[in-house]
């Protein structure tokens, strides 16, 4: 008798054991983006609308440079209703991918550009962008946010209006993201032989190291630096163009005094209280003050100054 219960026992355990399969391993979340980034100096966020895309998002857009980056608003030229939009696009770009990944996660509260939303919602809505996106409506601003990231960029759009959401701000806001994806992944102009070794000014931001940068008041003007482009005109090169700026100003400086080893010239001059010292490479005129009220130009100026070129793009 007991055998048979025990056979009994033995033929039901071995009967479940068939019936119910071995539990499966379990998977491993996909572990965070990393490698290099594709973009190695910063961006400007006001390039990378044409102005023809900029006016079908926001009605007589006024361009300037905020603390979210580049914004475009319509003026208050007694317009009211949905009339009245409002464009800001900033770009964060970070070391390498993952530190781009970190940052679109969980953006600090000091960041640059100012981000409206400091995480993506939960769960996330994509905005199909970019590597990784999403997008949010903040009802109380009716501002739609999109926040993607490209390589190691992260791009922050706030598209804002003065009237309750719709789902067309929706389209608009994925509208300028794509616009801006295919901006950025443009390959950059060739330079003209003509013109000299810039085919475009550079981002004047790009030029300086984090954190003395401050907000930007053009492409071409920012932490004091202002750049001066020149391009064949009537006959004569870039550089020639350039070679007669840098001449007039130099003409027009209080005591100019020559600059040795910056450059392909340079010369300092103290215009108000302050050293400014210009500098031309090939076809590019840079104008870089300093606070210093001592008319020469330091040793430590000097690196601040070669600091600068170092970073000019080879093209």
């Amino acid at each position: 008798m007991i055998r048979a219960v025990v056979a009994i026992l033995l033929l039901l355990t071995a009967a479940c054991s068939a019936a119910s399969p071995p539990p499966s391993p379990t998977q491993a979340s996909s572990p965070p983006p990393s490698g290099p980034g594709r973009f190695a100096g910063p961006l400007d966020p006001c390039s990378l609308l044409t102005a023809e895309q900029v006016e079908q998002l926001v009605t007589l857009a006024e361009q300037e440079y905020a603390d979210a980056g580049c914004t475009w608003s319509t003026p208050r030229l007694g317009l009211e209703g949905p009339a009245i939009y409002q464009l800001e696009v900033g770009i964060h770009l970070a070391a390498d991918v993952a530190a781009a990944h970190a940052f679109f996660t969980e953006p600090p509260e000091s960041a640059f550009p100012r981000m409206v939303a400091t995480q993506p919602p939960d769960p996330p809505a994509g905005a199909q962008v970019g590597d990784e996106s999403f997008i949010l409506v903040r009802e109380l601003s009716h501002t739609t946010v999109l926040t993607f990231r490209l390589s190691n960029a992260v791009i922050n759009i706030n598209y804002g209006w003065n009237a309750p959401p719709v789902p067309r701000h929706l389209e608009q806001a994925r509208k300028a993201a794509q616009w801006i994806t295919e901006a950025m992944n443009r390959p950059a102009p060739s330079a003209d032989p003509a013109d000299g070794r810039f085919a475009v000014p550079p981002y004047a931001c790009s030029l300086l190291p984090e954190g003395t940068r401050g907000i930007p008041k053009s492409a071409t003007q920012c932490g004091g630096v202002k750049l001066r482009h020149a391009r064949a005109w009537r006959g004569k090169s870039g550089v020639t163009v350039a070679e007669e700026l840098f001449a007039h100003y130099r003409r027009e400086a209080d005591k100019p005094a020559t600059v040795k080893g910056l450059g392909d010239e340079a010369f300092s001059a103290v215009p108000e209280t302050q050293v400014t010292v210009w500098v031309r490479v090939s076809n590019l005129v840079l104008e870089i003050p300093f606070n210093q009220r001592e008319g020469k130009v330091t040793p430590q100026m000097r690196e601040q100054i070669a600091e600068v070129l170092n970073r000019l793009p080879a093209h």
